[in-house]
């Protein structure tokens, strides 16, 4: 391959994305997507070849160094077609529609995805990986550039037929009537009996892949709310061990913490190394949750180690917190990350014995004559200290610090330091839950400050949200996931501080989602009306990395509506959604457990409490103090300077016609039934058990 001094960027040296600027030297003459690559194919009368990944995609990386920098091969993709480079991670949008396309023709989607369009944009077929030469029965990618590329100038009228057949199917699939009425509340349990059918009792987690396992938080947290409503203690026992299991297990970065996007196993054991943002946040929010409602140590420890992670190596000049990092270093997956028996015992010395059994290290290995560190699970989770004692503990503390030492030596996989408005507040959601869970109040500061951030600097200067923040440069007009994140994180965050500039930036971002997003039938599309025209405006459920935009405005619309805030109306947008997906909630509810999750939080009788008092006052203290760490399922508790009771009352209709009879006062309301107000905490606490 050429030093790339030696060669002439392409079009793509002008974007922010990390992952277009990794293919600006390719020899490929990729354009961005946009207007110009498609009329350049229609003058030029090609098609045009769509290539959609991340930059820390290891199989992206592999197609790159193997197709992309070659020469041979770029010469034949810029001869026969016109190549739009894609960031899924920018534009969500684009990868939904090709990847349902690609689904369509009976394909398994993944990345990096690649397909072929028509210049009029319309999908005709296309793939994942392509390997270089034939194998794992495949055609080698230059194969099958040159079948397309003869299609196209032999078969072209059934190719076009082709597309626009792919292209109506894409658009039938956005259901255009309601879905008939609310689901019926038996997929609760319906819910919870698939999941127990799914769960692996030596591995744990689910097994609904045949292979991999990845990150079941969404369905934690789910379980969790379900054990919280029904009692089923065996819902709570899953949660335990499968977050035990992840925490423990080679998904998870023993020595500098972080989890893995997935396990290509069951065990937990052998990961995809990159790690993303997404995934950290639900899975400390998962972790905080069950720390209250368990009570174990193990969970909030577990807890401080990815926020620690998050913290180091995340966090972005200025407050914001990068996307993910490669599972590659040097080219090579893992490597950063992996031990030899001998370099091990190097860094532990004379501790070495018992921390090579702790994290099962062998001189075979157990990933290619290397070691991921893991520790067994053949335990109930339980911290270091319970498992081993105080000396131990403090063992592995020290010489999981000189492994972690020694790693940094190392060359680091990159940072894909571009900040995402909807995985920010994902983030801010798991940091002031733990905050308040610990009695932390750093870590719900330290939510503000991100918050801050995007505040900040993912406006334009017409107050629309946008996408994405990079290298100074804010992008990309936000999408559904991006107002209904920001919404939820508000609202927590005036949950943790009472501060009601908070609500009211929640109140705001709710009306212009209505606005840009809400359909006349029900759901909320994925792209604004004020977004770019694309193949469709996709309506989506499925809660996969993150929960739907759907799942979070649904939700968002009930925190508020149990706030009191335009009730009616809230409630009616959240039965629309929730009726529109009757049938995904019904016969697949697994698929979609933040819609589940925010359906049961509908349905189910609400809890308000209000109370009164100066923030220093003792009573309301240990109010606090006590209802953060106890698990209370997204009810409202509003705590209320005296001073500030009018101002809140103008907002927060729940409070309208409370006053503070005491130094404390305290008013607890469950559905439409207000009790008697108490004046101090030993009252309030037997009125809430």
């Amino acid at each position: 391959m050429q030093n790339k001094l030696e060669i002439t960027a392409n079009r793509l040296i002008n974007e922010k994305s990390p992952y277009l600027l990794q293919h600006a030297y390719n020899p490929v003459d990729w354009y961005p997507w946009g207007d110009e690559a498609f009329e350049t194919a229609a003058r030029e009368d090609k098609l045009v070849f769509l290539s959609i990944g991340y930059a820390t995609c290891h199989w992206c990386h592999v197609m790159e160094r193997e197709s992309f920098e070659d020469e041979e091969t770029a010469s034949q993709l810029n001869h026969d077609f016109v190549a739009i480079k894609v960031d899924r991670e920018e534009r969500p949008d684009i990868d939904s529609i090709y990847m349902d396309a690609l689904n369509a023709t009976g394909q398994q989607g993944g990345w990096p995805l690649n397909m072929f369009l028509t210049p009029a944009r319309k999908p005709i077929l296309g793939g994942t990986y392509f390997p270089p030469v034939r194998r794992y029965g495949m055609n080698s990618f230059k194969e099958v550039l040159a079948l397309v590329s003869e299609a196209w100038r032999s078969n072209r009228n059934q190719l076009i037929d082709a597309s626009m057949e792919t292209t109506r199917l894409l658009k039938d699939n956005q259901r255009k009537t309601p879905g008939g009425g609310l689901p019926s509340e038996d997929c609760f349990a319906q819910a919870y009996g698939m999941y127990e059918t799914f769960y692996d009792k030596a591995q744990f987690g689910f097994k609904t892949d045949p292979r991999n396992k990845f990150p079941p938080s969404m369905a934690m947290s789910y379980l969790l709310d379900y054990y919280y409503r029904t009692g089923n203690a065996q819902a709570l026992e899953m949660v335990e061990w499968t977050l035990g299991a992840m925490k423990r297990g080679g998904i998870y970065d023993q020595i500098g913490g972080g989890l893995c996007r997935y396990s290509t196993d069951h065990a937990w054991l052998v990961p995809h190394f990159e790690k993303m943002l997404y995934d950290n946040s639900l899975f400390l929010r998962a972790l905080a949750e069950c720390y209250q409602l368990s009570g174990k140590e193990f969970f909030k420890q577990a807890a401080y180690d990815v926020i620690g992670y998050v913290q180091r190596d995340l966090a972005v000049s200025g407050g914001g917190i990068a996307s993910a990092e490669d599972a590659d270093s040097e080219g090579i997956e893992g490597k950063f990350y992996l031990w030899t028996l001998s370099e091990f015992l190097d860094v532990t010395g004379d501790d070495s014995g018992f921390l090579q059994k702790l994290w099962n290290v062998t001189e075979a290995g157990n990933f290619e004559g290397h070691n991921i560190l893991n520790e067994s699970t053949g335990t109930p989770p339980l911290s270091h200290e319970e498992k081993f004692g105080p000396e131990q503990a403090e063992n592995i503390k020290l010489n999981r610090q000189k492994l972690f030492d020694r790693r940094s030596t190392r060359i680091r996989p990159l940072r894909d330091d571009k900040v995402i408005t909807s995985w920010n507040c994902l983030y801010i959601r798991g940091l002031v839950k733990a905050g308040m869970a610990f009695g932390d109040s750093e870590l719900i500061h330290s939510a503000e400050n991100i918050y801050s951030f995007i505040s900040g600097n993912l406006f334009d200067s017409s107050g629309r949200l946008l996408r994405r923040y990079r290298d100074g440069e804010s992008a990309i007009k936000g999408y559904l996931t991006d107002y209904a994140e920001l919404g939820l994180a508000s609202a927590e965050l005036f949950k943790a501080t009472s501060n009601l500039t908070y609500l009211n930036k929640a109140k705001t971002l709710t009306e212009d989602a209505i606005r840009l997003f809400k359909s006349d039938f029900g759901p909320f599309y994925e792209t604004g009306a004020d977004g770019e025209e694309l193949l469709r405006r996709t309506i989506n459920s499925y809660d996969g990395v993150e929960p739907s935009g759907n799942s979070s405005m649904a939700k968002l619309m009930c925190v508020l509506s149990n706030l009191g805030i335009e009730n009616e109306r809230n409630n009616a947008i959240s039965e629309g959604i929730f009726s529109y997906f009757r049938d995904e909630l019904e016969k697949q509810p697994i698929a979609c457990p933040a819609l589940l999750d925010a359906y049961m939080f509908y349905t189910h009788p609400t809890t308000q409490i209000v109370m009164i008092a100066d923030k220093g006052n003792h009573e309301l203290q240990k109010s606090l103090e006590y209802l953060w760490r106890s698990y209370t399922g997204d009810n409202p508790i509003i705590w209320v300077d005296p001073k500030q009771l009018s101002a809140m009352q103008s907002v927060v209709p729940i409070i309208e016609g409370k006053a503070a009879l005491a130094d404390f006062t305290a008013y607890v309301c469950v559905g439409n039934t207000c009790k008697a107000p108490v004046l101090n905490f030993e009252d309030l606490r037997k009125l809430i058990q």
